[in-house]
């Protein structure tokens, strides 16, 4: 198998109170296949969301190497990591971050890397039951939508990476397992998915899972 990302020996540090750091991370080291769904799992604050903010290169770690594609992209320029994100990483967040004004389509086109027609955005909306709403600003948008819009944005440049934070957060089942069909389309698509939430309905799709607790040096 092809992988999508690597991890290796990741630490990360952060400013604390009166000029002292508060280690988060350490001896991190994780590996998606291409097509894999791969669940780290654990609680709010456990470093979940400092794992894919360095994955998807909005983060550079103190130590550790981060592999995206077989090229290491640890010290990549805020350029470079701009074209990676762009070209190769797709990333939702537990908040759909739309753009409120734009429609549906309008938002997808917006991350779109290569002009796409509008039949192509629509069919691209339709796999996420979303053709009936393409016209409608995202602020009109239901919370479920919105994420599912923010599911097709993450996944129309076909990236090889999709990183997920928390992304069924606030949903009802309903609009939950529209986000699971969200990942097992990219996943069949050749994604490699990373999903971090603590939500025990991703072991439903997850391949594989990866408990926080494991991965963590203890730390006093």
């Amino acid at each position: 198998m092809t992988s999508v990302l690597r991890l290796e020996d990741i630490a990360k540090s952060f400013a604390g109170e009166r000029g002292t750091r508060q280690l988060v991370l350490s001896g991190i080291s994780l590996n998606v296949e291409a097509g894999e769904i791969v669940w780290l799992r654990g609680e709010s604050g456990s470093g979940k969301s400092t794992i894919l903010n360095i994955s998807g290169l909005l983060s550079t770690p103190d130590a550790g190497k981060v592999w995206i594609n077989g090229d290491d992209r640890t010290n990549a320029s805020s350029r470079t990591a701009s074209l990676v994100r762009s070209s190769q990483i797709g990333m939702v967040f537990q908040s759909s971050n739309l753009m409120p004004e734009l429609t549906a389509l309008e938002n997808v086109l917006l991350a779109s890397s290569q002009p796409m027609t509008r039949a192509t955005i629509t069919a691209q909306l339709d796999r996420f039951g979303l053709a009936a709403v393409a016209d409608r600003q995202a602020k009109r948008l239901s919370g479920g939508q919105q994420q599912r819009v923010a599911f097709c944005r993450a996944l129309i440049n076909q990236p090889s990476l999709l990183l997920a934070d928390e992304p069924s957060s606030g949903l009802d089942s309903t609009n939950t397992e529209a986000i699971l069909d969200a990942m097992r389309t990219g996943a069949s698509g050749g994604c490699g998915v990373l999903v971090a939430s603590h939500d025990e309905v991703f072991q439903h799709v997850a391949h594989r899972q990866l408990p926080m607790k494991e991965l963590l040096i203890e730390q006093k």
